[in-house]
């Protein structure tokens, strides 16, 4: 059996609530949240008028803050960017796979005893989408005077295509040289 449960029934040990975190903001903050568990409902508050949004966000930050407790022993606010590389790899192997993925073809309610954060493995394209979902919530942390900084900020993206060296044609060469002749000949 496992000791992983949702995050409205999660109780983390006391080293681990963040409330201490290194990357914690000093001064102002924006949100009443004192802890790690706080700071994500906060964020997620903001989505109870669509409930499938908050369902998707609530399982990334979810399976995020039971890692870090669970597998890294680190509060949320505790991690650097070498930690989010390390949970970008679980995503793809979360292991021990039966601690953190379900019974195959198994849809276990959030209140059973039998639920896993995962149903399998993430590929690449569901990685990237968990990836943006918690670079948005780490950012949001940022911007709420949560956290000091986004340890995903220093991901590497893929570069964004040049485009003034794309070329775009509608017609082959020899067509347009049929259409400069005929608008010449006038």
């Amino acid at each position: 059996m496992s000791d992983l449960v949702p995050l409205d029934r999660l109780a983390i040990p006391p080293a681990l609530t963040g409330e201490a975190g290194r990357n914690r903001a000093h001064g102002a903050r924006q949100v009443d949240a004192n802890d790690d568990r706080s700071a994500i409902l906060a964020w997620l508050a903001r989505y109870a008028d669509s409930p499938a949004t908050l369902s998707s966000y609530r399982k990334e930050a979810e399976r995020l803050l039971l890692w870090c407790v669970h597998q890294r022993k680190r509060a949320l606010s505790e991690l650097s960017h070498e930690d989010m590389l390390l949970y970008e790899r679980f995503l793809g192997d979360p292991q021990p796979a039966e601690h953190w993925i379900m019974a195959p073809g198994m849809k276990a309610s959030r209140r059973s005893a039998a639920w896993r954060p995962f149903a399998a493995p993430l590929g690449p394209t569901s990685q990237r989408q968990a990836m943006s979902i918690l670079n948005g919530l780490l950012n949001w942390l940022v911007n709420a005077g949560y956290l000091a900084g986004n340890p995903l900020a220093l991901r590497r993206r893929p570069r964004a295509l040049d485009r003034s060296k794309q070329i775009s044609r509608f017609l082959p060469q020899a067509q347009w040289a049929a259409v400069r002749q005929t608008v010449g000949a006038d």
